[in-house]
């Protein structure tokens, strides 16, 4: 019998599995601090509960998010939006920070321009690295002040930092793409991750975003080439496979999680989208990750494939 998928370890920081009583809303800490513990290497790891923004100065190294890898070279800014699986390998003596925040605290605006994980890659020429410099300094100045006032420029500093980076992260599309359609597959996208557990109806996201659902299937179309209802069983087969290769959840459980009231008709949903029973699906990832092999995640890959589309 194959061993069962090794878990992906939850931790509230890395390394810590479980949030101190009292603990504040926003830690700081040099990448050296705990990166050199473990010779610099994160290994994958997720978050229930925090954002995590990483400012690299100098060094670089690369990042594991979810089933794809993203190179990391100063000067840089990756931002990692809770339950994102990550790990990182960083090159020795990386210099900069990492700032951990709890992301129900925040803005639901800041929270939605980073459904998914964002690497902002600047030179240190750039006008707009130097602000982000500037308020990262202002951020951890404030973590280590005792100042009466020290809550309140905490929040304030971190908003804005995590506004600029915002900024940065959603300037308008190059000269030859469709602005708008392109503005409002994004939304899409982001209400799609908000929401795709519900199983909303195509009306409703339609409506939020003052389209109709023709609309939303023909900017959709334009600029993923896939109907709106195929980018949310995207979703749902990502987070399935998810589920099935790093949890010991039953089919019946994780058909929940999802949202679908039956087991029966998420294992047809699976079968439908991915081509294999999820049973199959699971055997096969316990295989790869007896050999040492990631596990069989199309759909995640997919799903990544968008992400860095839509950045």
């Amino acid at each position: 019998m194959s061993p069962a998928a090794p878990p992906i370890p939850r931790y509230a920081l890395y390394g810590e599995s479980a949030i101190a009583e009292g603990a504040e809303r926003l830690h700081c800490e040099s990448i050296p601090a705990r990166s050199r513990l473990h010779q610099w290497e994160i290994q994958p790891h997720w978050h229930a509960y925090f954002l995590q923004i990483l400012y690299i100065r100098e060094g670089g190294g690369v990042a594991r998010l979810e089933d794809r890898e993203q190179e990391l070279e100063a000067p840089c800014v990756l931002v990692v939006p809770a339950g994102c699986v990550h790990g990182f390998r960083f090159l020795p003596e990386t210099d900069g920070q990492v700032m951990t925040a709890v992301q129900a605290s925040l803005p639901a605006a800041l929270v939605g321009a980073f459904a998914e994980p964002a690497y902002l890659g600047l030179t240190s020429d750039d006008p707009r690295w130097r602000r982000l410099d500037v308020l990262v300094a202002t951020l951890v100045e404030a973590f280590g002040s005792v100042d009466a006032w020290r809550g309140a420029a905490l929040q304030g500093a971190l908003h804005v930092l995590l506004a600029q980076l915002a900024a940065v992260h959603g300037e308008a599309p190059p000269a030859g793409e469709p602005g708008r359609a392109r503005q409002h597959v994004r939304r899409y996208y982001r209400l799609v991750e908000q929401y795709f557990r519900q199983h909303r109806e195509l009306g409703f996201y339609a409506g939020a975003l003052g389209l109709t659902p023709t609309q939303l299937n023909r900017v959709c179309r334009a600029e993923r080439g896939l109907s709106a209802l195929a980018v949310i069983h995207r979703r749902l087969l990502a987070e399935a496979e998810r589920e099935l290769a790093y949890t010991s959840l039953s089919i019946k459980e994780v058909a929940l999680e999802l949202g679908f009231q039956d087991a029966a008709y998420f294992s047809r949903f699976f079968m439908r989208q991915s081509g294999r029973t999820p049973t199959d699906f699971r055997m096969a990832a316990q295989r790869r990750f007896a050999q040492g092999m990631d596990a069989p995640t199309t759909a995640l890959r997919d799903a990544a494939a968008s992400a860095r589309h839509m950045a």
